[in-house]
């Protein structure tokens, strides 16, 4: 089938071939219809994706063009739509980031000839276009078309990551004292806003200048790397390893005893609930913002300090406004870092410094704050002892771990091969 027709007598009469976009939509489903990628191997599907990624960029190109066309046209006011943005939200069906980013090539890709050159060739894409824009906007103008002609020419050779750098390096090159600009201006963006959603949890959004940025994402990294148990792999997704980064920065910082008071006191987390109900695990208990927490949540939150648990009787006297001992004294950590030498759960590698004490017998439950009821566990593994059917023995001292019947039919205990060697001798 061909993908050319003419769509007027005078496009004929000129020899004009136009594209149908629906024909190459007749052609393209066609082609997925035959599903017949299975035939190229190795190399030829590498050149394969290469070719489909051209295909994409010069689809995008058409249909920039077409959308300068129509907001040329005035269809937006046609359609009652505020701006080109809106129209391609509206009637195309863009999700809106990308269709800002539509309206930005409609409006940008003019000014830079050699790029808009490369993507209407198909050698880089809409992104690679939006990146060079970004770049060339920062550098001096007397300078501006040289800079463009320049990254046009490098993008086709990088992901779109790396020609950001590669323009920031132009910017330095071109515009020394840019640089500091840059930095004077991240700073004074600098925020973080904070709101919590009607089940408690926080939603945190915040912009942080170059080096605090640096300094967050070097501290996250090294705590969100995957973790392996027994050969298994880490079930968490990037995301969820990263929000337990960020909490175990949280926990370190509470645990310095360093951070300023507020209304008297350092910052704690106090908890309320009802005490039997507690020990049943049931029901659940409330923060001081009223937040609801559930009963095995709180026992986690017992066996640490920072934490501060109130529990009250039924006719709601205090009974126990946290136990003196219910945290492990400065010697007793001591004694835990010499004995565990971080977490001690099989396979971990966490230092002492990024550890709680966690109860063997739960504090909760009556269990006491002794060398041999205490076991050190990072944030990660303290929950998984809270949440799943890990058990935990000593063995001439040294903490063994059960695992539950479905990850080992016959539970043989592990053990942490920081803290095994002492046994083992």
């Amino acid at each position: 089938m061909s993908i050319f027709h003419f769509e007027t007598m005078e496009e004929s009469r000129k020899g004009v071939n136009v594209v149908n976009p629906k024909a190459l939509i007749h052609l393209m489903k066609h082609h997925l219809a035959q599903a017949d990628d299975y035939k190229a191997t190795g190399d030829g599907l590498v050149e394969r994706m290469k070719d489909w990624e051209t295909l994409a960029a010069l689809v995008l190109a058409a249909a920039t063009d077409t959308a300068t066309e129509a907001e040329s046209q005035g269809l937006h006011t046609a359609h009652s739509c505020k701006n080109l943005a809106v129209l391609l939200r509206s009637k195309v069906k863009l999700e809106p980031a990308e269709a800002q980013r539509r309206t930005r090539l409609v409006h940008e890709l003019p000014k830079l000839p050699a790029t808009r050159e490369r993507m209407y060739a198909g050698e880089i894409s809409g992104r690679h276009a939006l990146v060079i824009s970004d770049a060339v906007k920062r550098i001096p103008s007397e300078r501006r078309e040289e800079a463009e002609q320049y990254l046009a020419r490098v993008a086709p050779t990088m992901h779109p990551r790396d020609l950001m750098l590669a323009g920031k390096y132009l910017r330095s090159v071109l515009d020394p004292d840019g640089t500091f600009r840059d930095e004077q201006e991240a700073v004074a963006r600098r925020e973080l806003r904070m709101a919590s959603d009607q089940d408690g949890s926080l939603h945190v959004k915040g912009v942080f200048p170059l080096i605090a940025g640096q300094k967050m994402k070097a501290v996250l990294d090294a705590l969100a790397k995957p973790r392996t148990v027994d050969g298994e792999k880490d079930p968490r997704t990037a995301g969820q390893r990263y929000a337990d980064a960020f909490e175990e920065v949280i926990d370190l910082a509470m645990a310095t005893g360093d951070l300023p008071e507020t209304g008297g006191r350092r910052p704690t987390v106090v908890v309320t609930m009802d005490f039997e109900r507690l020990l049943a695990m049931l029901g659940s208990g409330s923060t001081a913002t009223g937040d609801r927490v559930s009963a095995g949540l709180v026992r986690q939150m017992c066996c640490e300090a920072g934490i501060l648990p109130t529990v009250l009787g039924g006719g709601s006297e205090p009974l126990d406004l946290g136990r003196e001992r219910r945290t492990a004294s400065v010697a007793q950590r001591k004694a835990l870092a010499v004995r565990d030498k971080g977490c001690a759960f099989p396979g971990c590698d966490r230092p002492p410094g990024w550890t709680e004490a966690h109860h063997v017998w739960h504090w909760i439950d009556g269990g006491p704050t002794d060398l041999g009821n205490l076991v050190l566990l990072c944030v990660y593994h303290h929950h998984v002892m809270h949440a799943e059917e890990w058990r935990i023995v000593f063995e001439q001292g040294i903490p063994s771990f059960i695992p539950p019947r479905w990850i080992d039919v016959e539970q043989k205990p592990l053990r942490n091969i920081r803290v095994d060697y002492p046994l083992t001798l």
